[in-house]
């Protein structure tokens, strides 16, 4: 759908760079095309982001900026963010720790099993697992306590190597592995594609 409608300039797929600066662009727009002050009529832009939710905040910001800046009043920004209802929970009435008074019936979380719980998700990950303080704490350790035995165990958690030495096609498998990020970041700074990557996709179709 978002590459469809990037063909009339009503959406965008990329990076979140990409997903921020379209909305930046569509605001600053809507604020010049309606002007300043509070006379006339009120305009709202609505995004649909099929993103993480955790660049909220860097979208309401530059929002806001931009608004601000220009002392547009007519123009908002709805951002939605979509998200599966396993995602949320609901709050029952009487629940223990939770204000009845409140009017709010879903919370963010999953009550457990599913999702980003301790038994789904990125807490599945065992690399996430590592990442806990007392992890941490072991490395301070073994790395002020210089020894035989702690060279040993930080050798453990040195990048995996196996792809050391090996190659794909007579090329580093390891710089082959980070061409497509290398690609990536140059289209996002230059706003084209490479010279360079042009021509190998030009090449292989030939």
């Amino acid at each position: 759908i978002a590459l469809r409608k990037s063909l009339d300039d009503e959406g965008v797929v990329g990076s979140t760079s990409n997903i921020l600066n379209f909305i930046e662009r569509k605001v600053e727009e809507a604020a010049r095309e309606v002007g300043v002050g509070s006379s006339q009529e009120k305009r709202r832009l609505q995004f649909i982001l099929g993103t993480e939710a955790g660049m909220v905040t860097s979208i309401v910001r530059s929002v806001q900026d931009i608004l601000d800046s220009s002392a547009c009043q007519n123009v908002e920004a709805e951002i939605i963010f979509p998200v599966s209802s396993e995602a949320v929970m609901g709050v029952e009435e009487g629940e223990v720790g939770v204000n009845n008074n409140s009017t709010l019936e879903v919370v963010p979380g999953v009550a457990g099993g599913e999702g980003c719980s301790t038994a789904g998700g990125c807490a599945t990950c065992p690399f996430m697992k590592m990442n806990d303080l007392d992890a941490v704490h072991d490395i301070v350790d073994m790395i002020s306590e210089s020894s035989a035995n702690n060279e040993l165990q930080l050798l453990k958690h040195l990048p995996p190597n196996r792809l050391q030495g090996q190659t794909i096609n007579g090329k580093n498998a390891i710089e082959l592995g980070i061409e497509p990020i290398v690609y990536m970041r140059e289209f996002m700074r230059e706003k084209k594609l490479s010279d360079e990557l042009v021509e190998r996709v030009e090449s292989m179709a030939a």
